[in-house]
């Protein structure tokens, strides 16, 4: 019984399983791709010129080849469009991103989160027939229970209780290890996503050790005042995602009952919070081994942070106040003194 949870739907189904274009334009200049834009959120064409590169709207691209939206290749970039928000780049020739073509995620997670998950639903099954269900989320303490002997002894019993509890036959109960292994591998991509979201956690303590660095220095306090309030904003919407996930899968007899159900919130938000963490991909590496110290590398890195939140965080009016103030500083700075 080892089927995907989540049928796909007809739409799904109908999707080409690569990015092709029919007409030449798409095909005149090598090494074109497609990104969304940063700033603007925009789906581009991205072209690789002598001068350097050209990004173009997939709305102009319409307009001045006069597409219509019926026509194969008006219709391939919305796929593309629709498919960056679970990759950063197409190309052509580029698979369609599998959260399209099945709700599978296009990215793979490693055994060490794929042991965590199943380590996870299994205890969960084991304290449910104990009358007493748990949600276990910490790697340490959940490898440490599951590896109890007396535990091991217990997780054959559970799967048995849980197929009767399911209405499954016993002769039938690999039925029942299928629809917990598909849960596991869906949950999987979550505790994937749990652990980047620690090396987020990561910069802001590191943010903490540099607040008692510079305890004598105002300029650079209230900058990190500002990265503290908007990071707390950053914390809480993660955390309040992984929440909602626990709570929507901490009874397990619920989720197993509506496996589809439960797969399709799974896969909403894992795309939800995968493409929200990956934009932290490069802070986490410039973050990685800074220094807890006063020093001109720290406070660039604490200004390019602050200016990374501000941008996403802070509301319209104060961002706006915030880049007209930039602007003024950047002129400044380029500004020749004779």
């Amino acid at each position: 019984m080892d089927q995907d949870p989540a049928p796909d739907s007809d739409q799904k189904s109908e999707l080409p399983s690569e990015v092709a274009f029919e007409h030449a334009f798409f095909h005149s200049i090598e090494k074109t791709s497609f990104r969304i834009l940063e700033d603007t959120e925009d789906a581009v064409m991205i072209m690789v010129l002598d001068k350097g590169e050209v990004s173009l709207k997939f709305s102009g691209i319409i307009n001045e080849l006069k597409l219509d939206n019926d026509e194969p290749d008006a219709k391939m970039l919305d796929i593309v469009a629709q498919g960056l928000k679970y990759v950063r780049e197409l190309r052509i020739g580029d698979p369609v991103p599998s959260e399209l073509i099945s709700g599978r995620a296009s990215w793979d997670v490693t055994d060490q989160h794929r042991a965590i998950s199943h380590n996870r639903v299994t205890m969960q099954l084991v304290s449910w027939m104990s009358g007493d269900e748990m949600l276990i989320t910490d790697p340490e303490q959940l490898a440490q229970v599951a590896d109890d002997p007396i535990t091991k002894q217990k997780i054959s019993t559970a799967f048995s209780k849980a197929a009767k509890a399911l209405g499954i036959a016993e002769e039938n109960r690999e039925d029942v290890i299928a629809l917990i292994s598909n849960l596991a591998d869906e949950l999987s991509y979550i505790e994937a996503l749990r652990f980047v979201f620690r090396n987020v956690d990561d910069i802001h303590n590191s943010v903490l050790k540099l607040e008692e660095k510079y305890r004598s220095e105002l300029s650079v306090l209230d900058t990190i005042k500002s990265v503290k309030r908007l990071f707390k904003i950053v914390l809480d919407e993660f955390n309040n995602s992984f929440d909602q996930l626990d709570a929507q899968t901490g009874e397990i007899l619920s989720a197993l009952t509506n496996i589809a159900q439960v797969t399709r919130f799974i896969r909403d938000n894992r795309d939800d919070l995968h493409r929200r963490l990956w934009a932290w991909d490069d802070l986490v590496e410039e973050w990685r081994d800074l220094p807890p110290k006063r020093s001109r590398n720290s406070e660039q890195k604490l200004g390019e942070l602050y200016h990374f939140l501000a941008q996403r965080f802070l509301p319209q009016n104060e961002w706006q106040l915030y880049s007209k103030a930039l602007e003024k500083t950047k002129k400044r700075a380029t500004e020749v003194r004779w």
